[in-house]
C-alpha cells in the first residue's frame, strides 16, 4: 500500500457511470488521485486521461496492466457486468482494495466465490449500491431506526424511467443478457433491493414477473437489428423474515418520466414517503403521523448536512480504514445478488421462491 497521504487509484471502465458518479467523487476528494485507468475504447480512454490529467503510458487497454501497475493503490471497477468478479479477483490476487458497481456479477455462485476470497485474504472493498450515499435516504434510515413511524407494516417502491425510449439507443451490453444477466432487475431493482436492506429489511421469499417491451435494436457496428434479451419492465412483490410485506415496480419505459423514485413506508404510528423527481431534480421527504389532522398537509422534512455523503469518498475511507458503517462492502452485494437470482427463478417458474434456495 502507498505510504503517502493520498490514495491512488485506477479506474477500469471509462463509460458512463465512471465520467457521471466515480471520477467526480475522486477528483474532489482530498484523500486520494485518479493515477490510472483502462477502456478497450480509446476514444473513451483518451477523453477519460485529459479530464482525469492520467498520463498516456499508465492508460491500459487490458485490467491486469493497470491492476500490476505500481502507481495504483485501489482499483475501481466501471464495466459492464460479466467482467466484474474477473477483475475483482485479479484486484484480490495483487492484493489490492477495490471497488465495483452493482451488481456484483452474473450470479451469486461466482460472486459468493469473490465474497470469500476477498474475506480469505483480508482485502478492503466496496459495491456501489450508490443511494446509500444520497442525505434524504440516510436521513429516512436514521428516522426509522429511531421508530419515528414505529414497526413497518409495508413498503412501496417504484424506480421507472424513460431510458429504454431514448431515441436511437442501440443495442448495448444492458440488452444482452450474456453481457448484463439481467435488464432493469440488475440495473435499477438491486439498489431498490439494497435500500430495503438498509433501512433494516431482510428478505425471506419473491414473486415476480417481467417483460421485454422493444424485442429488437440496432447493433452498435452496423445497421442490422439484434435481439434484446434482458427485461424492460420488472414487478415484484416480496416477503421480509419479519413479515413485513414490499412491492416493486421497475422500469425504464415510463413514457415521459425522465427518473422517478419512490420508497413508501406505512408503519404502526405513520407513514412516510421518500420521492426523488428526475424531470426537475427536485427530492421530498413527506411524512404523516397517526392522529394528525387528515384536513392538513403532510409535513415535509430536509435532512441536516450531516448526512451529506460521497460514494467515492467512501470508498477511500473503507480503503483508509476509516468507514462509517453505513457504506455497503461486497457482502451486500451477494445478498442482493441471491434475491436477484431468486427473482430470475420466480419469473421463470412463476412461482414464489425462497431465497434460502439459491445456493
Amino acid at each position: 500500500m502507498n505510504n503517502s497521504k493520498k490514495i491512488r487509484v485506477g479506474i477500469v471502465g471509462v463509460g458512463g457511470i465512471a465520467n457521471g458518479v466515480h471520477i467526480p467523487g475522486y477528483l474532489q476528494s482530498p484523500d486520494c488521485v485518479i493515477t490510472a485507468l483502462c477502456d478497450i475504447d480509446a476514444n473513451a480512454l483518451e477523453r477519460g486521461a485529459k479530464r482525469c490529467n492520467v498520463p498516456a503510458e499508465r492508460c491500459f487497454k487490458d485490467y491486469r496492466d493497470l491492476i500490476a501497475c505500481d502507481e495504483v493503490d485501489a482499483i475501481d471497477i466501471c464495466t459492464p457486468n460479466y467482467i466484474h468478479c474477473q477483475i475483482a479477483e485479479e484486484a484480490i490476487r495483487h492484493k489490492k482494495p477495490f471497488s465495483v458497481e452493482k451488481p456484483m456479477g452474473m450470479n451469486y455462485s461466482e460472486t459468493k466465490r469473490i465474497y470469500e476470497l476477498a474475506e480469505r485474504e483480508e482485502i478492503p472493498n466496496m459495491i456501489c449500491f450508490s443511494w446509500r450515499y444520497r442525505p434524504y435516504i440516510r436521513y429516512m434510515r436514521s428516522l426509522i431506526y429511531d421508530g419515528m413511524i414505529g414497526d413497518l407494516y409495508h413498503i412501496y417502491i417504484r424506480c421507472i424511467k424513460d431510458s429504454g425510449l431514448i431515441p436511437g439507443r442501440k443495442l448495448e451490453w444492458r440488452f444482452d443478457k450474456t453481457l448484463a444477466g439481467s435488464g432493469v432487475l440488475g440495473d435499477l431493482a438491486s439498489h431498490m433491493f439494497d435500500i430495503t436492506r438498509f433501512i433494516g429489511q431482510e428478505f425471506k421469499s419473491i414473486s415476480a414477473d417481467a417483460g421485454i417491451i422493444l424485442r429488437q435494436r440496432k447493433r452498435l457496428d452496423s445497421d442490422e437489428f439484434g435481439e434484446v434479451t434482458t427485461d424492460d419492465w420488472c414487478n415484484i412483490l416480496a416477503t421480509m423474515e419479519n413479515g413485513v410485506n414490499a412491492t416493486y415496480q421497475i422500469s425504464r419505459f415510463a413514457t415521459t418520466i425522465k427518473d422517478l423514485i419512490q420508497v413508501e413506508l406505512y408503519g404502526k404510528k405513520g407513514m412516510m414517503l421518500y420521492t426523488y423527481n428526475g424531470n426537475t431534480g427536485k427530492q421530498t421527504l413527506e411524512v404523516s403521523m397517526v392522529g394528525d389532522d387528515p384536513a392538513k398537509e403532510r409535513g415535509f422534512l430536509v435532512p441536516p448536512e450531516s448526512f451529506n455523503a460521497v460514494q467515492s469518498q467512501a470508498f477511500i475511507n473503507i480503503v483508509n480504514g476509516k468507514d462509517d458503517g453505513l457504506s455497503s462492502t461486497i457482502k451486500e452485494g451477494i445478498i442482493c445478488q441471491r434475491v436477484i437470482d431468486a427473482t430470475l427463478k420466480a419469473i421463470e417458474t412463476k412461482q414464489w421462491i425462497n431465497i434460502s434456495e439459491i445456493k
